[in-house]
Order: C-alpha cells, then structure tokens, then sequence
C-alpha cells in the first residue's frame, strides 16, 4: 500500500503533463475522441426522436464511438500504468480493428440485420480485446514493482467486452436464449466494459484536471474492484435471466443487489472527490466538473436501472439517457482536458494550457445541462 502510495504521485505527474509518454500515433487518438463525440451526439439525436431503430443508434454510441476510444485510450494509459516505453504498433491495431468491427455492426443494423456481419464484427471486437489485454499483461509482467491497480480495472472491463461479444456470437447458436444474450451483452457492455474503464480511469483522471492528489485513490481503486464487478456481473446476470415463474423474483433480486453493490462504489468515489476537493467540482468551467456530472448521470441511471428493474420505469429510454447523461459529459470533458496532450506530447508550456482553457470553457454548465437532459429523457 506505501508503493501504490508513493507512486500515485508519480502517475499523476504524467498524466499531468510533467511528463507524458511519446505517442508513436499522435493523430488516432484526437481523431477517435472526435469520431465519438459526433457518434455519441448523433446516436442521442436518433435515440430520443426515434428516427431509427434502437440498435442503431445504440451500436453507432457504444460500437463505433465509444468501444475504439476506450481501447485507443487504454493504449495510452498503459505504458503510464506500467512505467514503459510508447505503446507503438502493437498499441495501434486493437483500436483500429474494435472500430472496423464497430463499422460493420452499424452496416448491418443500417441494411438487413445479417447474422453473419453481426458475428464477424464481435470476432474482430474480440480480438481487439485479447490482443490489447495480452499486451497489457506483457507490459505488467516487465514492469519494474507492483503492479498499478488502475491496470486491473482495465483487465476486467476487456473481461466484459469479450463476455458481451461472446453473448452476439451464441446467439445464432441458441435461437431461443437470443433476448437474454442481448440482454447480457447490453448490460455488460454498458456497465462492465464503459463502466469499469470510467471508474478506473476516473479515479486519476479528475484529480488530474484539478492538478491535484487524491492520494486515497489507489486504495479505493485495489479494495473496490471486486464489489464494482460483483454488481456489474449481478446485474448483466440478473437483468438477462429467463428463469420459469416459480423463481422469477430470484433475477430482479440479483439485479438490485448488483446495482448496491455497483453504486456503492460510485458514491465512495464521489464522497471522496467532494471531502477531498469540494467546490472545485461545481464550477461553471473545466474538465473535473464535467466528469463530475457525468459520475452523477451514472449513479442516476443505476438508480433508474433499479426503477426499470422493478417496473415502475421502461427499458428503452433508459439507453439514451445513459448516453446523453453519462457518456457525453464523461467523454466531452476527458477529450477537453486530454486532447492538447494528445496533439503535441511532451511537457506542456503556453500553448497546451491555452487550447485546454479554450476547450474546457462552461465544461461545468455543459455537463451539467446534458445530466439533466439525460435524466429527464429516463423519466419521460
């Protein structure tokens, strides 16, 4: 616990800019945080006018945007994570392949819904996911110490991503099961994969745009792993069981009691943010107030989730609530403060922290505006 402690500053400096890997593609990352926000602000559009059927503007959010993100991202962090060199080419094609899978689901759900396209583009997310989380566990077993536990929440969000993808490629092979493959594929994909990397990434990240140290973090990010993927795991499971009548109250249980164990850890990580930095998350402009908003869109769409869970609520807004809610304001303002790192690396000067005042300007009244839209497309 004294390393992770010691060394937390150290991962905060480089992520602040005191020091920041060399980017062997500086160009794919800026490029892909575009390429979701405009997915992300489209799919939005498509979800709440209806002007498509649900999947697609749902594969166009989490296939096409947000999945070749969260992989290029990762790409990035790693070397951080695992005080190693530039991620390079084997860093390069994960991403790249997750967004030609990507591609390909939008394609079919945009013409005839073909199985076969639909299969092959969760093959090629699949392997997307092992080949990056491979990669991670080659650079973790040649890194110099412990492990850093941001790492470990990366693992287990590709644990979820390739869970999700396998519940697409069973369901041609168990016709009958096929509502609640999909079901475990959306419930894993949103709160497994997107979930798990935001909250692990999270924890750095918006101390980070503060230019503070949370020097709790690395404690919270070792102890609440396993409850934060016991609740995503009970609710993926719960949500998506075909269980006969005689024991149809057992799924929503596992459910409510996955969506506890999941807020929990959201809630002591807010807890902690605001004991720690307070009326810096409630500002008008910047980066961390807008990933403040976005941790608060998840808490609330868990708490509407449980709504769902118990019929009081129904299911299909609850897709664009969480984009709108969650994933734009999370995504906004990473991409905000990230994005003049990722265009010229190095150590900033002038320049960085002009482009990053520029871009995180009303990132406060931006996040929260899309929190409450988000919400109320939920309720409506």
């Amino acid at each position: 616990m004294e390393w992770e402690r010691k060394t937390w500053g150290a991962s905060v400096a480089r992520q602040c800019g005191l020091y920041n890997p060399p980017m062997s593609h500086p160009t794919l990352l800026p490029l892909l945080a575009i390429a979701a926000l405009l997915s992300l602000a489209t799919a939005g559009v498509l979800l709440i006018t209806g002007q498509a059927v649900p999947q697609l503007p749902a594969h166009l959010a989490f296939a096409l945007g947000v999945m070749p993100l969260i992989l290029a991202a990762m790409s990035y962090f790693v070397p951080v994570l695992t005080r190693s060199g530039a991620a390079g080419v084997a860093g390069l094609w994960p991403p790249l392949l997750a967004w030609t899978g990507g591609a390909l689901a939008v394609f079919s759900f945009a013409s005839d819904f073909s199985p076969m396209l639909l299969s092959l583009a969760a093959a090629l997310g699949g392997f997307a996911a092992l080949s990056l989380g491979a990669w991670s566990l080659d650079r973790a077993r040649h890194m110099f110490g412990p492990r850093h536990r941001g790492l470990d929440w990366y693992l287990a969000a590709l644990g979820f991503l390739l869970l999700a993808l396998l519940a697409v490629l069973l369901m041609p092979l168990f016709p009958a099961q096929r509502n609640a493959l999909r079901l475990f594929h959306l419930h894993a994909n949103l709160l497994g994969f997107v979930g798990l990397t935001a909250l692990g990434t999270l924890q750095v990240l918006l101390p980070t745009c503060l230019g503070q140290v949370d020097r709790d973090a690395a404690l919270r990010l070792r102890r609440d792993l396993k409850w934060a993927v016991a609740g995503a795991l009970l609710i993926a499971v719960g949500a998506s069981s075909s269980l006969p009548a005689s024991a149809s109250v057992v799924a929503p249980a596992l459910a409510l009691l996955g969506t506890g164990l999941y807020g929990a850890v959201v809630l002591r990580m807010l807890h902690a943010w605001y004991s720690r930095f307070g009326r810096d998350l409630l500002l008008l402009h910047g980066a961390a107030p807008s990933l403040t908003a976005a941790t608060l869109g998840l808490l609330g769409m868990l708490a509407l989730g449980a709504a769902h869970g118990v019929g009081w609520l129904p299911a299909r807004p609850a897709v664009a609530g969480f984009v709108v809610a969650f994933l734009l304001p999370l995504v906004s303002g990473a991409a905000a403060h990230l994005l003049p790192v990722w265009l010229r690396p190095g150590v900033q000067g002038p320049w960085h922290q002009a482009l990053r005042g520029k871009l995180c300007r009303w990132g406060g009244a931006r996040g929260l505006l899309l929190l409450l839209i988000g919400l109320l497309i939920t309720l409506v």
